[in-house]
């Protein structure tokens, strides 16, 4: 990680925490050690979300389409973030997350693999997070966005407690292996869905109302969602598990 890139994105990140509120339950200081660090994603602006409000940097996982950008390029690549052509096997951002893990850095990524415009209720899980998890025996952090961000309203954010995938560390890396371990990434990702809402929900906190352009991607979702094809073979584990 270029150190001044990310002095950089940590400067300009305290002055734009007042555009973007967000209350943080759990830990926010957490350990840039050997980790995965796994969420749910309904918004762009979620690493953005992460890094303004935890107190370490991580190496996001990102569609590769935003190297276009020469700027964010120059950014993500000086911040150690991992390049994903989704819609293939990206062998070569697998071996980049392993070998950040195999040298001790956190590794932060979505495993939804898209953007979910349902918000409150997690999409299936891709094998990846498992995949690596268990290769490098890192810990896995989950954590979970409630709302959608939208400039000036405020929202929410839980961090878990750390676990590790160790019941599988002699098994086969087979699909039944990676497809059971990853229901275990999912079902903390859950638990911590289900845990802020009681809070919130105690509290009287409600959602924004949703605007027309999220309405109709939620309807487009759902379409697609009708007519889903089967679910990706093993070798297409990474598949879209960028932003």
């Amino acid at each position: 990680m270029n150190k001044f890139v990310a002095f950089l994105v940590k400067f300009a990140a305290t002055p734009c925490r007042p555009f973007f509120p967000v209350k943080v339950y759990g830990e926010r200081n957490i350990e840039n050690k050997k980790s995965l660090i796994v969420g749910n994603h309904i918004s762009g602006w979620d690493p953005l979300i992460y890094t303004m409000w935890t107190k370490n940097l991580v190496s996001f996982v990102y569609k590769a389409e935003f190297d276009k950008n020469l700027f964010l390029r120059w950014v993500f690549q000086g911040m150690d973030y991992i390049p994903v052509h989704r819609g293939e096997a990206d062998i070569s951002a697998s071996k980049k997350i392993l070998r950040l893990l195999k040298d001790d850095k956190a590794v932060c990524l979505f495993p939804e693999g898209t953007r979910n415009p349902t918000v409150d209720c997690l999409q299936p899980f891709h094998t990846g997070a498992a995949l690596y998890a268990i290769k490098t025996k890192s810990p896995i952090r989950p954590f979970y966005i409630w709302d959608k961000t939208k400039i000036f309203h405020k929202n929410y954010m839980i961090v878990g407690d750390e676990f590790t995938l160790e019941e599988f560390y002699d098994a086969p890396t087979d699909k039944h292996t990676l497809e059971k371990a990853t229901e275990v990434i999912r079902g903390k990702v859950d638990e911590l869905r289900v845990k802020l809402n009681a809070i919130l929900d105690s509290r009287g906190v409600k959602r924004r109302p949703r605007t027309k352009k999220e309405i109709k991607r939620l309807q487009e979702y759902e379409r697609s969602r009708a007519a889903e094809v089967p679910a990706q073979s093993d070798s297409e584990f990474l598949q879209g598990e960028g932003q």
